[in-house]
């Protein structure tokens, strides 16, 4: 059975949200990288884009931004509970991931989350949940319309980088 080796969730919104993506390669201190500014967008009628260093992710219009980050030691188990929109192998240059805004040209790097391992691929698995509020009259809708993520990540069995 597989677990959780590392999780982070530090409850922070990520403000006019753009992408999840390599934090080195985003701020350009690894520039023979390929990451979120060499991506294009999700096509239409999709959710999501990946690629090296990098996952856009069309969150749901007018919500705030959640996520949770979690490491394993192997291929984790389903939740039926979340949405899942992606999973594949994406490669990660420095190993730490983070949130990233992007308004007007104004970008914003939110907390990392280190996979403690650089120049790997990493089987990697993107979930959304999606709180609305139609329900409570005395509350104002817009409080409630969140977007949570989650974001898995295990290195394949035969335990290979790109060394």
């Amino acid at each position: 059975m597989t677990r959780i080796i590392a999780e982070c969730s530090d409850g922070i919104e990520i403000e006019d949200f753009f992408c999840f993506a390599d934090l080195e390669v985003a701020k350009d201190l690894r520039p023979r990288q390929h990451g979120i500014w060499d991506l294009r967008g999700p096509g239409l009628g999709q959710r999501i884009a990946t690629g090296p260093n990098a996952i856009i992710v069309c969150a749901e219009p007018d919500s705030r931004v959640y996520v949770r980050y979690e490491r394993w030691d192997g291929h984790p188990s389903v939740d039926p509970t979340w949405e899942e929109l992606w999973t594949g192998s994406l490669f990660f240059a420095s190993g730490r991931v983070c949130g990233v805004s992007s308004v007007e040209g104004e970008v914003s790097y939110y907390s990392d989350f280190d996979l403690e391992r650089e120049m790997t691929l990493w089987n990697t698995r993107v979930c959304s949940k999606f709180v609305d509020n139609d329900q409570e009259s005395s509350f104002p809708r817009h409080i409630y319309r969140i977007n949570l993520f989650t974001l898995q990540f295990w290195v394949p069995e035969d335990g290979s980088s790109s060394d």
